[in-house]
């Protein structure tokens, strides 16, 4: 797929002060999502897909197969539990924490990457649009 090993980087945000808004986090790491500037990339290697996310808090990595649980570590006291469906270039992320979750998804083209948030406490949708550098 055209889309894989490309990096794209944030170039714009729909509602997502909004929902990082919903999460509740103290002021000054909501203000370090919010701010971000993130590029991302995604790879295959074998039955594993591997997202990279580069930061201002660093680099950060999601390996998963399609379908499969995983656990994913935000910090020593949150650990979620994860599923990635891959239908073409369309991934979607269901990130559980107890009774709440989120849903990314993530549309690749080879011109750039649109990932739409949404969950189940929050009635809005939010958008990040990413372009292939």
């Amino acid at each position: 797929m055209a889309f894989f090993g490309k990096l794209y980087t944030l170039e714009r945000n729909e509602n997502f002060e909004e929902f990082i808004k919903s999460l509740n986090l103290p002021q000054e790491q909501s203000e370090g999502f919010i701010n971000s500037k993130p590029s991302q990339k995604i790879e295959k290697d074998g039955d594993y897909y591997i997202i990279t996310t580069n930061s201002r808090r660093g680099t950060t990595e999601i390996k998963f197969k399609d379908g499969v649980e995983f656990d994913e570590v935000f910090s020593p006291e949150i650990t979620t539990k994860n599923t990635i469906t891959v239908d073409g270039n369309k991934f979607t992320q269901v990130q559980s924490l107890g009774d709440k979750s989120v849903t990314y998804v993530r549309e690749y083209t080879p011109e750039q990457l649109v990932v739409t948030v949404t969950s189940n406490f929050w009635d809005g949708i939010a958008k990040r649009y990413y372009v292939a550098n």
